[in-house]
């Protein structure tokens, strides 16, 4: 055996298609699909089935498949202890973002590590929260950068920054009794919750947290919307179709574009930890370490400026 076909069989698990795992490994078609059938030859037996138009996994498959993400684990582990031992800092960090915090956080964080570190390339990865995480847990990425609720059995969630939730309305749209505090501009959760809510998809954090607060509220959501961007959600309150949640970041995000009403959810801010998660007994060597504060100080220096 060789660490290639390990690679090779992750790679086309992980995309369910010889024609997206072929452009990523950057071979042709052909060659992937006859070497994946030269390895299954030589075990004698079929790792995917090919009956449906996505590729899926046997049972022998998914055998190989979990043993094979150790081995890839254990060599990448190894890797990084050698790297660190002789201090030739070259290799690659895989990083996963929601779409819009990676437009925010990467350009926050890749300048310093990469005038730290010229020899580390940076592989980045978006998506849904949910997608991120199970990603990572299959040993896709090293760090993901996601906003937490709450501890996930298998990983590390390390503490990168506060981050308030807000609420965005058009100029005028709420009602008197909505309003707690005109002049700090903060809202009673409990009528705010009686309004139609424009708000992300399943599986994205944020979605999460709203449902969180609405359960807090005893209530239902009336949702207009589902969204796929917290930008989209920002425009479509904005022009009063709704009320938004959305965290402080997509302010800034926003900045120019459609005039929107601003509000705190409560007397006392309402926020949530922005963590990097990382998988638990994953090896944090130096680069790894270094990754982690330069984000830390780049969040804490940026939102002083908000």
């Amino acid at each position: 055996m060789e660490l290639r076909q390990f690679t090779y069989v992750d790679m086309v698990a992980t995309c369910g298609s010889f024609t997206k795992a072929a452009a990523k490994l950057f071979i042709s078609q052909p060659a992937l699909s006859n070497y994946i059938g030269k390895i299954e030859e030589d075990l004698g037996v079929q790792l995917f089935d090919r009956s449906s138009t996505s590729l899926t996994l046997t049972y022998a498959g998914e055998q190989y498949l979990k043993h094979a993400r150790v081995i890839l684990g254990q060599m990448d582990e190894m890797d990084k202890k050698i790297r660190d031992i002789t201090q030739n800092m070259k290799g690659k960090l895989r990083l996963g973002f929601p779409s819009e915090r990676i437009i925010y956080m990467l350009p926050l964080i890749l300048a310093p590590l990469k005038t730290k570190y010229p020899g580390i390339d940076v592989e980045v990865f978006t998506g849904p929260g949910n997608r991120l995480t199970e990603g990572l847990k299959a040993g896709e990425m090293d760090f993901v950068f996601l906003p937490t609720w709450v501890p996930q059995k298998g990983i590390i969630q390390e503490e990168i920054c506060q981050e308030e939730l807000v609420l965005v309305t058009a100029k005028d749209y709420l009602p008197l009794e909505c309003i707690l505090d005109s002049e700090k501009k903060i809202i009673r959760w409990k009528e705010i919750a009686k309004l139609p809510f424009i708000t992300l998809k399943k599986g994205h954090a944020l979605r999460a947290s709203v449902e969180v607060l609405f359960s807090n509220a005893d209530r239902k959501p009336d949702i207009f919307f589902e969204s796929h961007s917290n930008m989209l959600s920002y425009r479509l309150a904005a022009q009063g179709l709704g009320v938004a949640v959305i965290p402080e970041i997509t302010l800034e995000l926003m900045q120019g574009s459609m005039e929107a009403e601003v509000y705190h959810l409560s007397q006392s801010p309402i926020t949530w930890e922005v963590s990097a998660l990382y998988r638990d007994g994953a090896y944090i060597g130096q680069v790894e370490r270094d990754l982690l504060e330069m984000a830390k100080q780049a969040m804490k220096e940026h939102k002083k400026k908000l």
